[in-house]
């Protein structure tokens, strides 16, 4: 079966006068791109020049006039036939297929010819240059080479320097006449299959519906009995189960029909989570690994991932200790393996549990339930043919009038009978013909072939292929490239960009890419190709990071589409004795390899290689040094992911030579020491992934010369950068800076805080650590301009004070100033201040109202004021954490930003004006304040509304406070923990009835 490259291109032949023609490569779709802006600037840069310098320098690499425009009429014959072969590959026309896969390869060798010639240009325009003066060249001459996300096209300055390298220019211009060869017999062979012509995609239009709201999923009356059932299972009964300690029901239905959506309703119903000490999710899926299951159940239980041991038995053990006394509901989602055998250790480990626990089991196979001694089965069927419809029209029918849905009613009722009751269907193709604005439209999707798609297994594909054909193409490619991520994987939507990016699938427009990536991103959400993962009120993240998921039908789906391009290998049994890449018949150029072995398996011969344009190796028990030999052979990698490697360095000789490369992950090898200078010559490098690399403390001299890095993702081991990285003016992410030994750096090789006066592209997360206003200098925080620095969404201001003793009035005045020099813009989403030891804010927290008004999140920890700041006028703040500001006392009407003139005026007017405060208040946290006793209610409460949206309160540690203000009655609180605070503990305990009911009436209370 042949993969889904829908891949267009077409050439246009610029003549310039009397010399030759320039071959200027588009694309129309995912596969060219990345090449489509940046062949129009060189046919720019290369029109500026004479046409006897053209003739002198570039002769080889262009082809005449005649044969250009021969060219042009070919390619513009397949792209007309590139939709109607889009269809028929899916219909599984073998011959189509193989003939896409051919234009694909080709489309491929192009992006080869052209990263290969630039970097001839960029060589010669460098070559005789003295290596000291070569970074200060890279950074002089950024803006005269600057490159795009697959292709650098120099300039005509640059341009102008002769390529001396005869025989590499020999070699692009022969390999440019073998493509063009190609190219005739994919012409040849698309009238041979008799392909129509027809207009395509429109691929300058986003649908104008993009940006309809669909609201939450609709109730279905089905749903609501089977969860309704599966409740009264899980619920304890009076005997507490006839001695039997733990239960299981298992939900059993085929893929797609709403199993896990039920299953999270349970999981998340108020009542269900009162009768239960400990809820745990685990997602299982179809390969199923022990190890990794049990390390799930513990993650659940600690409420971290923080390190755990290696050996299954003592995760067991743990899980035994802390899971004792306590009655727990598991979720275990998506199970497929029906040996019990797999299961008696994990369910053992459970069994020193309160009676009365759950486990809840999501599958497709009634052996499953059995396996797993289900003391009930709820069988999930398709849902009715009324509910489908009425599915269906929530979501296809959003946003439209009365005379609107009337005219579509008769095809939508069509529509959803087809989807044959599966939930994941409906609700794929109902969100894509939200987007179908004429009923011309929705009669040409009825009348699709693609109904007649043949899918035995899950009934799914019809609906999921026309929901992709809709797609525009760059999209579908996106797509199609989450399925190098494992099923079941999460994935942020960082991840998800910075690989696009680094396969060449977001254009070419210079600080473009992230923009149209995130686009992309949320076309794909709104059409339900992937998932926002839901935050519950326990995972409230400080960072601003989208967490996604992909429906595993989907996932195979997006697998078929690319089956002759991706494999995943995953190796959890015995070793595996052939190369992986022998058991494939075509040119694979994605490979994820999963390993829990201590040695890496043989990958494949040096041709398979060399096709590959992504790599992902993730092998916690493997060394890095083991990869050296496979890296040296990838001649043609765009991406690099090596994470959870366990120790040594990166091979040196091979990362260098890796010369195409856009995109290296490291991320989790923790034990990695350092990267070889060599990385410095990876002159397409755009992001830099090595977070929770906890091993590597410095990274290579020569950063600076990585002109094209737009991101840096470091973590907090590693924040000492060194100098010369503030000429990279590209770069957007730089999550980390420690700026504490910049006053020992006596030659200066360290990035400082005034350095960063030119990095104004930053965007997303920045931390800076360690600007102890003993240490820095103000001026130095003044140079950093924060506040131009617009893109920057979430900002963590770290003091690291270390318990200084010298709080002498000058020291404390320079913390608050270099405080006030750091006021960011005023649209940040997020703000963290720790270890702040001034003696009172700065003026723009003081005036948070006026300058922090778009702020959601927000931290104070460890900070030595004693009052808080008016923080309950912020309009758009969501989560409140309060941590270790032993200074405070009293918390009260400053808290909450109520001021005495208006109080004044709103006791003398016969009509107070009304105001909220804290209007959109979630989550609210109060931790370690040692000194803190009162917590008052306002003078003056009338027309105040105060937390009207609060849905969880913690407080912990803080052994001084006496009671809770009256107006948390008033909120409508879910969640209340109170953890070490005696004082508040017996003023509830023995406190009036009225505060006794209204505690009682919070659905989850821990006191």
């Amino acid at each position: 079966m042949r993969s889904h490259p829908t891949s267009i291109i077409y050439i246009k032949i610029i003549c310039l006068n009397k010399g030759p023609a320039i071959l200027l490569l588009y694309s129309q779709t995912q596969q060219l791109t990345m090449v489509d802006s940046v062949l129009y600037d060189l046919g720019k840069a290369l029109a500026t020049l004479a046409a006897d310098k053209l003739k002198e320098e570039y002769t080889l690499l262009v082809g005449v006039p005649e044969e250009g425009e021969k060219l042009q009429r070919k390619l513009k014959k397949i792209k007309s036939a590139l939709g109607d072969a889009e269809k028929r590959e899916l219909m599984m026309e073998e011959n189509v297929k193989s003939w896409l896969d051919d234009l694909k390869d080709v489309v491929y060798d192009i992006e080869d010819v052209l990263d290969d010639w630039t970097m001839e240009v960029i060589s010669a325009n460098y070559e005789g240059k003295p290596k000291h003066d070569q970074n200060e060249a890279a950074s002089s001459d950024r803006e005269e080479n600057k490159v795009c996300s697959s292709s650098c096209i120099p300039t005509p300055s640059s341009c102008f320097k002769p390529i001396k390298k005869v025989k590499s220019r020999h070699d692009i211009a022969r390999r440019i006449e073998e493509i063009n060869g190609r190219l005739d017999e994919i012409n040849k062979l698309k009238d041979e299959y008799k392909l129509k012509s027809g207009r395509g995609s429109d691929q300058s239009v986003i649908a104008q519906r993009l940006t309809t709201s669909f609201g939450e999923v609709k109730d279905l009356d089905a749903q609501n009995i089977i969860k309704q059932k599966v409740i009264q299972e899980l619920q304890p009964t009076q005997d507490t189960d006839g001695g039997s300690k733990i239960q299981v029901t298992s939900l059993v239905g085929m893929g797609g029909i709403g199993k896990t959506t039920i299953a999270k309703i349970v999981y998340n119903d108020a009542n269900v989570k009162s009768h239960f000490d400990k809820l745990m999710w685990v997602c299982v899926s179809h390969s199923f690994n022990k190890m990794l299951v049990s390390k799930e159940i513990l993650n659940s239980l600690r409420g971290n991932k923080s390190s755990y041991p290696e050996v299954l038995q003592h995760v067991l053990e743990e899980i035994d200790k802390l899971i004792e006394g306590k009655r727990f509901l598991l979720v275990l989602d998506d199970v497929w393996t029906d040996n019990y055998r797999d299961w008696n250790d994990i369910m053992s480990s459970l069994s020193s549990c309160r009676p009365g626990s759950r486990v809840l089991v999501t599958t497709r196979k009634n052996e499953v339930a059995r396996a797993m001694k289900s003391n009930a089965i709820v069988p999930v069927n398709e849902l009715p043919e009324e509910e489908c419809l009425s599915l269906f029209q929530h979501f296809a029918f959003s946003g439209r009038g009365e005379s609107e849905r009337h005219n579509l009613e008769s095809i939508a009722h069509e529509m959803a009978k087809r989807c044959k009751g599966l939930v994941l269907a409906v609700e794929t193709l109902g969100r894509a013909m939200a987007f179908k604005s004429t009923k011309r439209e929705w009669e040409f999707v009825l009348k699709s072939n693609l109904w007649n798609f043949e899918d035995e297994k899950t009934g799914l594909f019809p609906a999921l292929s026309l929901s992709y054909i809709d797609l525009l193409s760059p999209i579908k490619r996106c797509f199609a490239c989450c399925c190098v991520f494992q099923k079941d994987q999460v994935m942020s939507k960082r991840d998800l960009v910075w690989l696009w990016m680094g396969l060449g699938l977001l254009g070419s427009k210079i600080g473009q890419m992230e923009i149209v990536g995130e686009e992309y991103f949320n076309i794909l959400v709104a059409r339900s190709f992937i998932k926002k993962i839901d935050e519950t009120e326990e995972e409230v993240s400080f960072y601003c990071e989208v967490k996604v998921k992909m429906h595993d039908i989907i996932h195979d789906f997006a697998q078929f589409l690319m089956k002759n391009e991706v494999l995943l290998f995953s190796e959890d049994g015995e070793a595996i004795n052939e190369p992986i890449l022998n058991k494939c018949s075509a040119k694979i150029r994605h490979l994820t390899m999963v390993s829990r072995r201590s040695q890496l398996p043989t990958v494949g011969k040096d041709d398979d290689l060399k096709h590959l344009r992504m790599l992902g190796i993730e092998a916690p028990y493997c060394e890095l040094s083991d990869i050296g030999d496979v890296l040296s052979k990838l001649s043609c990698v765009r991406v690099l992911r090596i994470m959870s490697l366990n120790k040594n360095v990166v091979p040196s000789g091979s990362i260098g030579r890796l010369a195409h490369l856009r995109y290296v992950d490291f991320s989790g090898c923790f034990e990695l020491k350092e990267l070889p200078e060599s990385i410095c010559d990876l002159f397409y490098l755009q992001t830099l992934n090595i977070s929770w690399c906890s091993g590597l403390k410095k990274l290579p001299k020569r950063m600076g010369k990585l002109v094209n890095l737009r991101h840096l993702y470091n973590s907090f081991s590693l924040g000492q950068l060194p100098k010369g990285m503030e000429r990279l003016s590209s770069l957007q992410t730089l999550s980390y800076l420690d700026v504490r030994e910049r006053q020992l750096d006596i030659n200066h090789e360290l990035l400082g805080l005034g350095d960063l006066q030119n990095l104004n592209s930053l965007q997303g997360e920045f931390l800076l650590y360690g600007i102890e206003g003993g240490i820095v200098e103000v001026e130095e925080a003044e140079k950093a301009a924060l506040q131009s620095k617009t893109g920057i969404s979430s900002l963590t201001l770290w003091f690291a004070n270390n318990d200084r003793a010298d709080d002498d009035e000058g020291v404390m005045n320079r913390r608050l100033k270099v405080l006030e020099a750091l006021k960011p813009h005023k649209d940040l989403e997020a703000l963290w201040i720790d270890e702040y030891r001034g003696q009172r804010f700065a003026s723009w927290i003081i005036s948070c109202k006026d300058w922090l008004s778009n702020v959601k999140s927000l931290k104070l920890d460890s900070c030595q004021p004693n009052l808080l700041p008016p923080l309950g006028t912020l309009p758009s703040l969501v989560s409140l954490l309060i941590w270790e500001m032993r200074g405070v006392r009293s918390v009260g009407e400053e808290f909450l930003g109520i001021e005495e003139s208006y109080i004044a005026s709103s006791s003398s007017s016969s009509h107070p004006a009304f105001m909220a405060l804290f209007p959109k208040l979630k989550t609210l946290k109060f931790w370690g304040l040692d000194e803190w006793e009162t917590w008052a209610d306002p003078k003056h409460d009338d027309n105040v509304q105060i937390m009207p949206s609060l849905s969880t309160l913690v407080i912990k540690l803080c052994g001084k406070l006496k009671s809770l203000p009256r107006f948390l009655a008033a909120t409508p609180i879910q969640k209340l923990k109170i953890i070490a605070c005696p004082l508040i503990q017996g003023s509830i305990r023995d406190g009036s009835e009225e505060e006794y009911r209204w505690v009682s009436n919070i659905p989850c209370v821990d006191i």
